[in-house]
């Protein structure tokens, strides 16, 4: 499988891009959010997803691997084909429907056409618990708990994660329990408690 080509943007069209590589001319479909990134005549490392489909090979382009990696997810759901999963990734940027997902919050993807209330459903469900298992893996590095301390409050965070708190939510809770006790030594397990109970 192919990871990445990389070359000169010869035209941009509303979905698609057309990449020299070496004197050959790939067309690949790209969302919104990566063709805003292009210029024509400009070199480019677009990373790549190719589907099969009618006894056709089809590429798709995406400016981050992490963006394609996301569409390869939503062309696993039942009934999100690659055109659905484009337009997922054209009107939502792939932190906010990450977000969304994990928040349950179909209706940000039904606004996107093509994307019935079912789809929606299903997408979120399909893609929440891998999506959470990634949140606390990242949790683990100093990047995901940004504003709060390592040592009890960091590990108190990632396991109101796991009790199913939203990463946001869970530092919020634990920041304010350790301002309001600044000289207490409260373990990670006290975090916990006294966070859970928050409203």
């Amino acid at each position: 499988m192919y990871e990445y080509l990389s070359g000169e943007v010869i035209r941009i069209l509303t979905d698609s891009v057309t990449l020299d590589v070496a004197g050959v001319g790939y067309s690949l479909k790209s969302p919104s959010a990566t063709l805003s990134k292009l210029r024509e005549g400009s070199s480019a490392r677009l990373f790549l997803s190719h589907r099969i489909r009618d006894d056709q090979m089809h590429f798709y382009g995406f400016s981050q691997p992490e963006e394609r990696d996301l569409f390869e997810r939503l062309c696993q759901v039942s009934g999100v084909g690659p055109a659905s999963a484009l337009a997922l990734l054209s009107h939502i940027e792939p932190d906010h429907f990450k977000n969304a997902v994990l928040e349950g919050e179909s209706g940000v993807l039904e606004k996107v056409k093509g994307i019935g209330k079912k789809t929606a459903q299903r997408i979120v469900l399909d893609l929440r618990g891998a999506l959470e298992k990634e949140d606390l893996v990242a949790s683990a590095g100093s990047p995901a708990t940004v504003g709060v301390p390592e040592g009890p409050a960091a590990d108190a965070v990632r396991a109101l994660q796991v009790l199913g708190f939203p990463l946001n939510e869970a530092q919020d809770r634990v920041r304010r329990i350790v301002a309001e006790s600044p000289d207490s030594e409260l373990v990670a397990e006290d975090l916990v408690r006294l966070a859970s109970r928050r409203s």
